[in-house]
């Protein structure tokens, strides 16, 4: 525990240093639906929660972070009526279906929190002020604490659960061991793969059994363990009840997250066991890799250790071992790995410094500081980058807004690249319905939709019809091919002869590519505008290694210095009828 007035002082400025990482830049890319994917999705289904019917009819995630969410936006409905911001329930859902950006801002508000938490709890761990420390400036970390989506918040509950099932273990009490349970079972609640936190919760039931000296029963660890695991998925159903009020909805979504972990999403990046590392040293360094990778190994053979390295470095390696096996691996997916590390290297650094040189103990104190902040340096200048990079704004906000001030309304807008790329608009009716219709029957739609009647939408904001060049396994938004422009004002054809071009240029090698094909026919129409997220409005760098390339997200994590904001770079065209046109 901190004790010392030095060490009162240092655990503060960690968290300060953790929170203004965490909370700087959370308006990016806003209005943007998609400037983090999944959130939006997450919104929706939120809302849905307010008709009255609590069942998701979606289990790509457990639904404990929904209903935060939906709480949430109870609260801010709440605060809104007080303060006169909605005079009624009507101006909330208006609110809400034009950006739900005051939405959006209150869940990342609530990741960055629990991204801060994190932080704070680590200071209890082995290591405390340098495994807190480490975790605070981590690149990762700090990304996705900007994110209102599960992450943060499922790697946080995972934290406090093995930190209650070291006191569990310690104390040998079995309140101390189902509190742990428990917090493990709404971990899992927040997202499935925090379920093997059962392993730590297992190790100290059993550990637990023989603390204070007393003798090893078998019949007791069992009756712990059992007695654990009863309330792990108590609270794992209390968090996501209709698991099993909706098993079969349940049941199919669960299978088709096993299925897309396994065979991997649009790019090939390999399997999980060597892109989490690669994501890993990219993120945080090689130092930092190569000397976490020493002390996890290190740690269980020390004298007196064992039960301690277990239970600490359990959920990790199993996480890592089953996570591993798929080709799916978005970065985030590393992101429960991380404080782990930095409780090995904390331990290590902190209590067992004489691992790293011989005699380091004896060192003066300004030489292994030193030495520590080579760990730090490399993580605390990504994070500060990313989010400079964060708040300096985005192309595709800056496109939108040019959009809706010269664009007629209703105009066709067909967007080359990611749906992801696109500008944030106003879509009108017939292209809501459209879209709404492409999403039947799949869990994102959840049943809740941005009803036709125009009492819902901004009559300030123009409205158009965008459509999206078409992708091979992105099904669910209104798509055209690329032969279609060639045929535009076709009769029947959704491209009218009269129609704006938007494409995008930036290394997402899935998402953001053009066929060259539309690129030439861009050419046979007037630019007329153009949004540039590099510097000096260059081309972007070719170097998809400075991206996730299997998510769909427009951050790099690296080669900072050739970008101005974050989003694509835009060209909008205005293609007209030829002459010889009828």
């Amino acid at each position: 525990m901190v004790s010392t007035r030095a060490e009162t002082v240092a655990a503060c400025l960690i968290v300060l240093v953790a929170a203004t990482l965490r909370f700087s830049g959370l308006g990016f890319g806003l209005p943007m639906a998609e400037a983090r994917p999944d959130e939006l999705t997450i919104a929706f289904q939120a809302m849905k929660f307010g008709t009255g019917d609590l069942d998701p009819h979606s289990f790509n995630y457990p639904t404990l972070h929904k209903y935060v969410v939906f709480g949430l936006f109870g609260v801010k409905y709440a605060v809104g009526r007080m303060t006169g911001e909605y005079a009624s329930k009507d101006d909330f859902l208006r609110s809400f279906f034009d950006g739900a950006v005051s939405f959006r801002l209150w869940m990342r508000a609530w990741s960055a929190f629990m991204g801060t938490l994190g932080v704070a709890l680590l200071l209890r761990a082995p290591g405390r002020l340098v495994t807190a420390a480490l975790f605070a400036v981590s690149m990762l970390a700090v990304r996705d604490s900007h994110f209102g989506v599960t992450d943060t918040m499922m790697v946080t509950l995972v934290i406090a659960t093995v930190m209650l099932c070291e006191r569990a273990m310690t104390s040998g009490r079995m309140r101390d061991l189902l509190v742990a349970a428990a917090i493990g079972g709404l971990a899992t609640s927040t997202k499935y793969t925090a379920g093997l936190v059962a392993l730590p919760v297992a190790i100290a039931g059993v550990l637990g059994a023989s603390a204070g000296g007393r003798a090893r029963d078998g019949r007791a660890m069992a009756t712990r363990v059992a007695m654990a695991a009863c309330v792990m998925v108590g609270a794992f159903l209390l968090g996501s009840p209709y698991v099993v009020l909706d098993f079969p909805t349940f049941w199919k979504d669960f299978q088709y997250e096993s299925a897309h972990l396994a065979d991997g999403q649009y790019v090939d990046v390999g399997r999980g066991w060597s892109r989490h590392l690669e994501t890993l040293r990219e993120t945080q360094g090689l130092v930092f890799v190569l000397l976490a990778g020493v002390a996890a190994f290190t740690w269980p053979i020390w004298p007196g250790q064992r039960g301690r390295a277990l239970l600490w470095l359990s959920f990790p390696v199993a996480y890592y071992v089953v996570i591993g096996r798929g080709e799916t691996a978005f970065f985030r997916y590393a992101l429960p790995l991380l404080p782990f590390l930095c409780v090995a290297l904390g331990w290590w650094v902190a209590e067992q410094p004489i691992v790293v040189v011989r005699g380091l103990s004896a060192l003066p104190g300004v030489i292994r500081g030193t030495w520590f902040a080579v760990l730090l340096i490399n993580p605390l200048t990504w994070s500060i980058l990313t989010d400079r990079l964060v708040a300096a704004g985005d192309t595709r906000d800056s496109m939108g807004r040019w959009i809706e001030q010269n664009v007629p309304t209703n105009a066709v807008i067909v967007h080359a690249g990611a749906y992801t790329g696109a500008p944030m608009l106003q879509r009108n009716v017939a292209n809501q319905t459209r879209e709404y219709v492409a999403k039947a029957g799949r869990a994102d739609a959840a049943g809740f939709r941005k009803p036709d009647d125009l009492k819902w939408y901004n009559p300030a904001r123009p409205m158009y019809d965008v459509l999206y060049i078409r992708k091979p396994g992105i099904d669910f938004v209104s798509q055209v091919d690329a032969d279609d422009l060639a045929r535009s004002g076709t009769p029947g054809d959704l491209v009218p002869a009269d129609f704006w071009l938007e494409l995008e240029d930036y290394p997402l090698t899935f998402y953001a590519s053009v066929p060259e094909s539309v690129r030439a026919y861009a050419q046979s129409c007037d630019p007329v505008h153009d949004e540039a997220a590099t510097v000096d409005s260059g081309p972007p760098p070719a170097a998809p290694e400075i991206l996730d390339q299997q998510d769909a997200l427009y951050l790099p994590h690296a080669d900072y210095s050739s970008f101005a904001r974050m989003g694509p770079n835009l060209m909008l065209y205005h293609c007209l009828p030829t002459p010889d046109a009828p």
